[in-house]
């Protein structure tokens, strides 16, 4: 079974990679005694009859102000293809059959009865909808408006029962006609308690809650027009992996901090605060430390694909950078309005994508780079001694020793097994 630390690796920068270019898009420092800091690129390209596109490296947790600094870059960007694993009927149809397009509509439908049964109230249309899980998690604000029209273009109706509560989600289908037998129709059950709705937690953001940081999924503007999921769905990421023998649920619940050892990591989490209470912000400064000089150590990110093969890289690197490259040809095919893009994915998958966007038809060339602080911690005001780091450093290199051991020793027992 993968480490926590592994686990903690592939969440907080969205995969694991291998640098295939010159150019980095991670990297950390240490200057002096006045701070410690990690450092994430973006990436201007343009190209002589395409939209110029940004390739914006992300982590999934860091300061206030690195998600500030991404949100005011992309804010004037015509369209933003983000990074985000998905449920089924969360992206607009593109069906092109009668049958392909019913099978997309009952996903879509599917979609908003599972998400409607998050919200107080039943909503009775799409902008009291969006009102509701704008408060859940901002990318449904997207999704919802994408699953409220059917895969003919038609606006789902939405029907509440005034004695029940029920909600009924209907399409009309084919023939455009309400209430006739091929209508499609989805039930939205039960309204939930107030715990129950709640938004879901999963590990990066308790870290983040726990280390005075924020998480990436709340601190950036997800609901905004421009901006479009552009990623595989949860079902076709777990296909791919069986395809290749892979089990996948494992690093899912981890993530999800549905299962019992996120349970104790929670809990564990919970007493950074503590802590930082006796020590005066010794505890958080160091794990910010640990941090920064993991996710900047060269080969960090190359400790999985040891560990699972190559397959592991080309399903969660591979085949999910696929999907944006696809979307930005469709955008320079159909929308000749669109003059910017920008690939929000996680710093990790920016080699493979930088490459394959050189590569592509369109022409593209590299013209502009910027590095936005991800996180830093501020050593002239820090508990943490020199002593400390050094300490810290140490214990990072042995750690990452024992992680390239354990994925060594996990390939050659994959290796046998299939022999």
């Amino acid at each position: 079974m993968m480490s926590f630390a592994s686990l903690l690796l592939i969440g907080t920068l969205g995969c694991a990679d291998t640098p295939r270019e010159p150019e980095s898009w991670i990297r950390s420092g240490t200057e002096s005694e006045l701070a410690s800091t990690l450092e994430i690129a973006s990436r201007r390209y343009e190209a002589p009859d395409a939209p110029d596109v940004w390739l914006v490296g992300v982590t999934h947790i860091g300061d206030a102000g690195y998600y500030e600094a991404l949100s005011n870059l992309v804010a004037d960007v015509d369209v933003v293809l983000y990074e985000s694993v998905m449920p089924e009927g969360a992206r607009p149809h593109s069906a092109d059959t009668d049958e392909s397009r019913r099978a997309s509509t009952r996903a879509g439908l599917d979609l908003l009865a599972n998400v409607a049964e998050r919200c107080p109230e039943p909503p009775a249309a799409v902008e009291s909808f969006v009102d509701c899980v704008r408060g859940l998690d901002l990318r449904l604000v997207g999704w919802v408006r994408n699953a409220s029209v059917d895969a003919w273009g038609r606006s789902i109706r939405y029907e509440v029962d005034p004695e029940d509560g029920g909600l009924e989600l209907r399409s009309a289908g084919s023939d455009g006609r309400f209430d006739t037998e091929d209508d499609l129709v989805a039930v939205g059950g039960s309204r939930p308690d107030a715990e129950a709705a709640q938004p879901d937690r999963n590990l990066q953001a308790m870290l983040a809650d726990s280390l005075g940081l924020r998480f990436q999924l709340e601190s950036m503007p997800y609901d905004a027009d421009a901006w479009r999921v552009s990623d595989m769905t949860m079902h076709e990421v777990e296909a791919a992996f069986a395809r290749r023998g892979i089990e996948f649920a494992v690093i899912g619940d981890m993530l999800s901090g549905a299962s019992i050892p996120a349970q104790l990591i929670n809990a564990m989490l919970a007493l950074i605060p503590f802590g930082d209470a006796i020590s005066g912000g010794a505890v958080s400064d160091g794990i910010k430390v640990v941090l920064i000089e993991l996710l900047g150590s060269p080969g960090i990110l190359n400790v999985t694909d040891q560990q699972f093969g190559e397959g592991f890289h080309e399903v969660i690197v591979v085949e999910r950078n696929t999907v944006p490259l696809v979307d930005l040809d469709r955008i320079v095919d159909v929308e000749s309005d669109v003059e910017s893009v920008a690939i929000l994915y996680g710093a990790a998958h920016m080699p493979d994508m930088a490459e394959r966007l050189l590569a592509s038809k369109h022409g593209y060339r590299l013209v502009e780079s910027r590095w936005d602080d991800a996180i830093e911690v501020d050593l002239a005001n820090s508990p943490l001694t020199e002593r400390d780091r050094k300490s810290i450093r140490r214990s990072i290199r042995l750690a990452l020793a024992q992680l390239k051991r354990q994925a060594r020793l996990e390939r050659e027992r994959n290796e046998s097994e299939a022999e």
